[in-house]
């Protein structure tokens, strides 16, 4: 009896292991519209997902990363079990048992790191994909090179971080054009500094401009409408823009 048990309580957490999985994967979709980010969870949900396609029919309606797990080990433990005693299950059994243990835990652990560095670096947006602006930001009519963004959250609300090489004669008017106003350089957070992307790294010294749109929400949503802060160092020309653009 212990056997078993113990057989039953591991499907039951690697089902909610599965399920979280699979519910980032589709937050991450949903709310970062990064379809390669979202694979590396969703890579890693998919073998079980395969094999226990009821999971899915638990995930839908239940809508939840528990009583969906404890539904599906319940149906996986009825059904394996009976195709086991029926003698179907005796040619994947034998094939599985010609798989060395070292050798199946080296592919195993290969493709979760696979998995990890594919999401891992898309999290840090390396290489960057996405060049140019971000939705919101229009920049026509002025000299604005090296441009490239990263999305933090875009569902009803956005946000997006942006940098991108302008000129100093280019930046009054790009200033004007936002709405963006000179404040005090210790307004930069340490937020602002730390983001994801490889890419953004601002350097912030006695030089450095920092421009931003009255009130800046740095720690929540803020008011409705479109919000910026940014920094300009006049040493490389960059411009780094955190943008949060509320409905």
């Amino acid at each position: 009896m212990t056997k078993p048990l113990i057989y039953i309580l591991g499907i039951l957490a690697i089902n909610v292991a599965v399920s979280f999985a699979a519910a980032l994967a589709f937050m991450l979709f949903l709310f970062r519209g990064d379809l390669i980010l979202a694979a590396g969870p969703a890579a890693l949900a998919l073998p079980a997902l395969l094999l226990q396609p009821w999971f899915v029919a638990f995930l839908l309606v239940t809508r939840g990363v528990f009583l969906a797990p404890i539904l599906t080990t319940i149906v996986t433990v009825l059904v394996y079990g009976s195709l086991n005693q029926s003698g179907m299950l005796e040619r994947p059994k034998l094939a599985l048992s010609k798989l060395k243990s070292l050798k199946a835990l080296a592919l195993v652990v290969g493709f979760v790191l696979l998995a990890f560095s594919v999401s891992f670096s898309r999290y840090v947006d390396f290489p960057s994909l996405n060049q140019g602006t971000p939705p919101s930001v229009e920049v026509s009519g002025l000299n604005v090179t090296d441009s490239r963004y990263y999305c933090l959250g875009s569902f009803i609300d956005s946000e997006w971080l942006w940098r991108a090489r302008v000129r100093e004669s280019d930046l009054g008017r790009l200033a004007d054009k936002f709405d963006l106003r000179p404040v005090d350089g210790n307004q930069a957070p340490d937020a602002f500094r730390r983001m994801p992307p490889i890419w953004w790294r601002p350097a912030i010294t006695d030089r450095t401009k920092v421009l931003s749109t009255p009130n800046f929400p740095v720690g929540g949503r803020g008011a409705d409408g479109w919000h910026a802060l940014a920094t300009w160092n006049p040493d490389d020309e960059l411009l780094y823009v955190w943008v949060k653009n509320n409905f």
